[in-house]
């Protein structure tokens, strides 16, 4: 009985474990998906800074 007690454990212990490893990839591979839709999304803002700022100084010229 004893024997079977000490397996139980151990298997609880290794499957709390593994729990804990999988919430730790996945906790990385999110904060890696948010780096890349972060990362995305400053590249599309300067983007849209370069095309507003190629309108004003289009804008400005036709002023003069």
């Amino acid at each position: 009985m004893h024997a079977m007690e000490q397996l139980a454990r151990e298997r609880t212990r290794d499957h709390l474990e593994l729990a804990e490893q999988l919430r730790h990839s996945r906790r990385q591979r999110t904060l890696r998906r948010a780096t890349r839709m972060e990362h995305k999304a400053e590249r599309k803002m300067f983007e849209a800074w370069r095309r507003a700022a190629k309108l004003r100084s289009g804008l400005e010229s036709l002023d003069y």
